[in-house]
């Protein structure tokens, strides 16, 4: 007797056979959804970009009050520190805030790429629910990590003797890098599994070591479309292009990061432990 009906047989052959098609296939078939990701996540970011953007605005105000002379550059320098502290620990929760949708929509896209059948907003409430905790957490470490990082970076204007400055600084740097590289699979495993904080963070950091020559230099790439943020343009085409890339970047880096990450998750967890989402929503020929 077939183990499966030919109905089912056709199915699973129309699945994509790799992650790299299952990603394409978000892309072109589920491409309302995933534009609509990007619309949630411009819209979770709100805070964090209000924030750094009137940070830049009191940032400039005192480079012109420094360059018309009403400033001292001393007084100016310790402004701006004073301003850029300020605004770097108010990214924390607005980071949290980012997050908390991100707990959301990590579900949406988890259905999307299993091949189940997506209630957008049901899905996305159902992740909060079930994420929210851990995915805050995620946050505000990441958030603590940066402030320090930059405080610590800004400091060196102020210290004569900068050399325990530059220790304090590159161990800081190591860190946020190392929770940057670990934070999507603590997230992606815990709208997965249900297993206490320290046990996903224990696996992402293990899962993490043994991957690094090939996760370290993909998110490298996946991020690289940012660099563009660098470039100088006049302030509405600044605040479009910031648009364009929550709208249209951000859901393709979600999902990019979240089919490399099960790709991992199948490969040292899943298939041993969760035979039932090992390799779930693709379907390998017998010679792939």
């Amino acid at each position: 007797m077939a183990l499966f009906s030919k109905n089912e047989q056709i199915a699973q052959l129309k699945l994509p056979h790799n992650r790299v098609q299952s990603f394409a296939d978000c892309l072109f078939n589920k491409t309302s959804k995933t534009l609509l990701i990007g619309v949630m996540i411009l819209l979770f970011s709100l805070p964090l970009l209000l924030i750094l953007g009137i940070a830049n605005i009191l940032v400039y105000e005192t480079t012109l009050q420094v360059a018309s002379g009403t400033l001292t550059e001393a007084d100016g320098a310790q402004r701006i520190f004073d301003t850029l502290n300020a605004a770097y620990l108010l990214l924390i929760p607005a980071l949290v805030v980012l997050f908390i949708g991100l707990a959301g929509l990590v579900r949406v896209s988890r259905r999307m790429i299993f091949q189940e059948h997506v209630a957008f907003f049901a899905d996305f409430a159902s992740g909060v629910k079930s994420n929210c905790r851990a995915f805050s957490l995620t946050a505000f470490v990441l958030g603590l990590l940066h402030f320090v990082m930059m405080y610590l970076a800004r400091l060196g204007y102020f210290v004569a003797d900068t050399a325990w400055l530059d220790l304090t600084f590159a161990v800081s740097l190591g860190a946020l890098v190392l929770a940057l590289v670990i934070a999507p699979l603590i997230m992606f495993q815990t709208d997965l599994y249900n297993l206490p904080f320290l046990h996903k963070l224990k696996n992402a950091f293990l899962l993490a070591m043994r991957t690094a020559i090939a996760t370290i230099p993909f998110m490298g790439l996946l991020f690289s479309p940012w660099l563009l943020l660098l470039i100088r343009y006049d302030g509405a085409t600044y605040f479009l292009v910031i648009v364009l890339l929550f709208l249209l970047i951000t859901p393709l880096e979600l999902l990019a990061l979240q089919q490399y990450a099960y790709s991992i998750l199948d490969r040292f967890i899943n298939k041993t432990h969760h035979p039932e989402i090992y390799d779930k929503g693709i379907y390998r020929h017998a010679n792939d």
